[in-house]
């Protein structure tokens, strides 16, 4: 499908006639492999999911409802009760009202999932309350909790957040509450919607739609496809299709991989409008998207957590050693993947994606929220020595807020799927479905991951012939499976369907066992680094104060290979289940499933070198230097570390900050920070920076008094580099403080930094 040449044909209608140049297509076009069980048919019994809900559940409801509709309220010219969000929702943000849109999706699911009419109550008030905030606002169906003149901006090729994707949450969030919470309201509000945006962008160009699609614009297509989908309105299709963005999806049609610098949440969700245009017209270049696109993105582009983005961004295919940072894995992305994973599921029935579906979920949704508190992160850090940066309760409001509890609102979707004979298990997670088409009530008593195994109670109200197809891991070896106490003959290759073909009775129990073992997860374009697996869990070895690091930027940690096996020098601890030690390392470190990490600092990947090799003494000798100049430190700011550069008075004008590593830089016109000092004591400055910046004069002030002029020409190609500056002890004495800043000036027609690290220390001991 070539999306421009379509994007092109449809703007050459009239604005008025574009509905009915648009051929109807049948809402469920195409058949599919497997169908999933509605949300109401599985129910989480008592384990770590059922926990992890109810967390989600009751942060919930402890967020007010006046609250969540301030700024709707506001912007609709309508009384306030209460008081605003924080965090990203506050009233000055340009993406307010997004997190309401998944705060709706969120009750939908709650309901549905668990028949919660408290959950089902809330958002139903939410879609009234909203319907009155569109009335109000008189605009022929607009609503948000921003005005028109966004949209006004962003068509003029302004610098705007992102009001397509909040306009999407809201959408997308009124149609669950239609579709799995009943709420007829809740469509009629969303189609008005849908019909101003289609009279707001009928009158734009082609050319001008790019420019529109030139910032995040969410799930457009995807929820305009589900609104098309409920009542075959012409319309809604016409707009799906402008928001398919051709610079994106026509080279993956052609099965080209261009997804470096593409921002990934931006265009994960139009993924799935690809996929579900495939759903509703049986467009073969939309499935093939969907599909090379998946291929693609997890093959040459994902961690071993199922991550796939540093930065919000993903690089290029196969050359992820040097990306490892505080900043990998958004969590948006996680919720959209298993999104797309779950299409795949359905469409194909495919055991490999139902295998990457359970990576994702043990390793990149787990991970993501507390089950004490329920809250978030933004971020998953895969560089070692990094701690989780949870969010609060009303002050973050993230996008990865909005998709988590979403997320942890359906942990009980995905686990089964059937087709017309008979019922798979996806997921072994302690739950039960039920399957009235069949009377058929099966339940899974299991605690995994803790146990390696699953247990199944089928009850019928009289035999039934039924299959029951059972997931064979693609990490498992001598995978069992034991009927009434009996072991079962059955075909179980790794990735497969173990399948038992039988007439079921009343009280059948099926003992499926899943035997886990270790083994690494190497990077594609670096062997020598690795992630350490047990079964499907990655584990993150936690670190302490001394755990060596490499002395390079692949941030990882340091262990010395053994040439038996893994097994052998990374053993269990007794009595603590998935708990793992090493033996005859220089430093030995206790690794643990990611998703136990809570505070403290750990490494998912860990350099693995032969020992007495030349990279093994450097490795040990940079350990010991870092060591030497970590307790040198007096005070030392991170630049591009919002908390580290508040904490230390920032002030900056002209600059700029990006991510490198497991850190980031700051350069720009000027910039300072506030350092503390000790008295009496004779210290240094010290300052890092790129060995490749060149053509950058500037000056280094303390306090107003320049102690030095930098020059970077190349000085040291390819890595970075420290200079140390002293720092006089009169200087200091005469700020009369124990503090000093530190001001970085640009001369004229030059760049100052880019700084990768600033610090006073004392001297060596």
């Amino acid at each position: 499908m070539n999306y421009l040449a379509l994007s092109l044909g449809l703007l050459l209608l009239p604005a008025c006639g574009v509905q009915a140049k648009v051929k109807a297509a049948p809402s469920a076009a195409l058949p599919a492999a497997l169908q999933p069980f509605a949300l109401s048919q599985v129910r989480l019994l008592p384990g770590q999911m059922e926990t992890r809900r109810e967390a989600n559940r009751k942060y919930l409801l402890s967020l007010s409802t006046d609250t969540l509709l301030w700024t709707f309220r506001k912007n609709a010219g309508l009384p306030t009760p209460g008081a605003p969000l924080g965090g990203w929702e506050n009233p000055g943000a340009g993406w307010r009202g997004f997190f309401v849109g998944h705060y709706l999706s969120a009750c939908a699911l709650m309901y549905a999932g668990g028949n919660d009419p408290v959950m089902k109550a809330r958002g139903d008030y939410l879609v009234a309350e909203l319907a009155k905030c569109q009335t109000a606002l008189n605009q022929d169906g607009y609503l948000s909790a921003f005005p028109t003149s966004e949209f006004d901006d962003l068509e003029a090729g302004k610098a705007v957040p992102v009001p397509y994707y909040t306009i999407h949450k809201i959408m997308a969030g009124l149609v669950d509450m239609y579709q799995l919470g009943g709420n007829r309201q809740a469509l009629q509000v969303a189609e008005r919607m849908a019909d101003y945006f289609k009279a707001r962008t009928d009158r734009l160009s082609s050319p001008q739609m790019a420019v529109v699609l030139n910032t995040e614009f969410g799930g457009m297509a995807n929820v305009l496809y589900d609104l098309y989908g409920i009542n075959h309105r012409p319309a809604d299709m016409a707009l799906a299709h402008r928001f398919e963005q051709a610079s994106f999806l026509d080279p993956l049609a052609h099965r080209q991989d261009d997804l470096a610098g593409f921002h990934a949440n931006t265009h994960i969700p139009v993924i799935l409008g690809a996929a579900r245009r495939y759903e509703l017209t049986g467009d073969a270049d939309s499935r093939t998207i969907t599909t090379y696109f998946w291929d693609q993105l997890t093959q040459h582009h994902s961690y071993a957590t199922g991550g796939s983005n540093v930065g919000e961004h993903w690089g290029e295919p196969d050359k992820l050693a040097h990306t490892l940072s505080g900043d990998n894995q958004e969590n948006c992305t996680n919720y959209n993947v298993l999104k797309v994973t779950r299409d795949l599921i359905r469409w194909t029935g495919n055991p490999k994606y139902a295998d990457f579906y359970e990576r994702d979920y043990f390793n990149g949704l787990l991970p993501a929220q507390r089950p004490d508190t329920g809250m978030m992160l933004y971020y998953l850090p895969l560089a070692a020595g990094k701690t989780k940066q949870w969010g609060t309760p009303k002050d973050s409001f993230w996008c990865c807020y909005g998709t988590g509890i979403e997320s942890y609102a359906k942990l009980n979707d995905s686990i089964y799927f059937h087709d017309k004979n008979g019922l798979y298990v996806n997921l072994y997670v302690a739950s039960e479905v039920t399957w009235p088409e069949y009377g058929v009530r099966i339940v899974q008593k299991t605690r995994f991951p803790e146990e390696q195994g699953s247990t199944f109670v089928v009850h019928v109200p009289y035999p039934t012939l039924m299959a029951l197809h059972l997931r064979v891991p693609g990490w498992a070896q001598g995978f069992k499976v034991i009927v009434n106490g009996k072991p079962a003959a059955i075909n179980a290759a790794p990735a497969s369907y173990a399948t038992l073909r039988r007439v079921w009775k009343e009280g059948d129990t099926v003992h499926v066992a899943t035997p886990m073992h270790l083994h690494s997860a190497p990077m594609p374009d670096d062997p020598s680094i690795q992630s350490f697996m047990f079964g499907p869990l990655v584990l993150a070895g936690v670190m302490d104060a001394g755990t060596p690091l490499t002395p390079d930027q692949k941030t990882t940690g340091y262990l010395r290979e053994n040439s038996l096996s893994l097994s052998s020098w990374l053993t269990p601890v007794l009595g603590h289940p998935l708990t793992f030690r090493t033996v005859g390392q220089p430093h030995n470190v206790t690794f643990v499933p990611l998703y136990q990490v809570i505070d403290q600092p750990y490494g998912v990947y860990w350099s693995v070198v032969a020992p007495g090799s030349a990279r093994d003494q450097a490795i040990q000798a940079a350990g010991k230097a870092r060591l030497k100049r970590e307790a040198r430190i007096v005070d030392s700011v991170q630049p591009n570390n919002a908390a580290s550069e508040k904490e230390h008075h920032l002030a900056a004008t002209h600059s700029n900050t990006g991510a490198y590593g497991d850190g980031g830089w700051r350069d720009g016109e000027a910039f300072q920070w506030d350092l503390k000092t000790l008295p009496d004591t004779p210290m240094t400055l010290g300052v890092t920076y790129w060995g490749d910046d060149a053509g950058r004069t500037f000056d280094i002030l303390v306090d107003g008094q320049k102690i030095a002029t930098q020059v970077l020409n190349h000085n040291k190609p390819g890595q970075l580099f420290e200079v140390e500056y002293s720092l006089p002890v009169s200087l200091k004495a005469a700020s009369g403080s124990s503090s000093i800043t530190v001001r970085f000036e640009a001369h004229a027609g030059n760049t100052a930094g880019g700084v990768f690290d600033c610090a006073t220390l004392k001297p060596s001991p």
